[in-house]
């Protein structure tokens, strides 16, 4: 497999996972073939989500489960970023989310704490949401503690299709609060892509962004002075690019056609 000549001048590619990778728990045609061929011609691989269910431990084995090439330092997850972001502002959180989250912010220093002593309510994807953890959270929040999610995503793709994200259990807290988030460290943010660069030393200039997100994905990757491939494997759908207020400096059919 040969880059295409568009792509081969990028020496790093920054791949979103679900979407562009595997839909849930299946790899998309081609993609393991394809990251594999990346690493063989010498670009440095690195792999993103929004999705904060895992934590980077858990993305890295799901990775190799699927067949991806992937090694400890190169998985990025909106779990890591949250923790990172969050790491020096507060001691105490209350999470709304999943073990990956947890995992996360504990190996961050982080202190779990309930609703009366934390500073501040942590959301992402909690696919065992109840009434009673969104109580907890709210009343935390009118104590006047931070609201900071991974991501602010309203779907993500399964292999059953779409299912809700993180952003529909952020905008339930955001109506029963009145207020926004505080922060949203996931994409469309830079931050996560920035902290790869940094940890990386990759220059924006070198690298490409790949996703199936324009308001996520490709808005993230501008933000952080990146190019970006979208993908029509995930979200987005062609009739998506007409309204987009960003576009792509690319758009694929699949990861699969970066090479010729």
């Amino acid at each position: 497999m040969r880059l295409k000549p568009e792509f081969a001048r990028f020496s790093a590619f920054l791949l979103d996972c679900d979407g562009v990778l595997w839909r849930g728990e299946e790899p998309i045609p081609g993609a393991p073939e394809a990251v594999r061929a990346l690493k063989a011609s010498g670009k440095k691989v690195l792999f993103f989500t929004n999705n904060a269910t895992l934590s980077r431990r858990g993305y890295l084995a799901k990775l190799r489960r699927l067949g991806f090439d992937a090694e400890p330092g190169e998985v990025y997850c909106s779990a890591y970023a949250a923790a990172v972001w969050l790491r020096g502002r507060v001691r105490r959180v209350y999470v709304v989310g999943e073990e990956g989250l947890v995992e996360e912010l504990k190996l961050a220093g982080l202190e779990l704490a309930g609703p009366e002593e934390a500073e501040c309510v942590v959301v992402g994807l909690d696919r065992g949401l109840t009434y009673s953890k969104l109580e907890g959270a709210l009343r935390c929040l009118s104590r006047g503690a931070l609201l900071v999610a991974t991501n602010g995503d309203p779907t993500l793709p399964t292999e059953r299709g779409l299912a809700p994200g993180a952003g529909a259990i952020l905008a339930a807290l955001e109506a029963a609060a009145g207020r926004r988030a505080d922060a949203v460290v996931g994409k469309p943010n830079a931050f996560m892509y920035e902290l790869a660069l940094r940890e990386h030393g990759i220059r924006p200039g070198e690298a490409l962004a790949v996703g199936d997100r324009l308001d996520t994905d490709v808005e993230g990757a501008k933000r952080a002075g990146l190019a970006a491939a979208l993908v029509l494997t995930g979200a987005a759908k062609p009739s998506d690019l007409e309204r987009a207020r960003v576009k792509p400096d690319f758009v694929l059919g699949s990861i699969r056609d970066l090479f010729e």
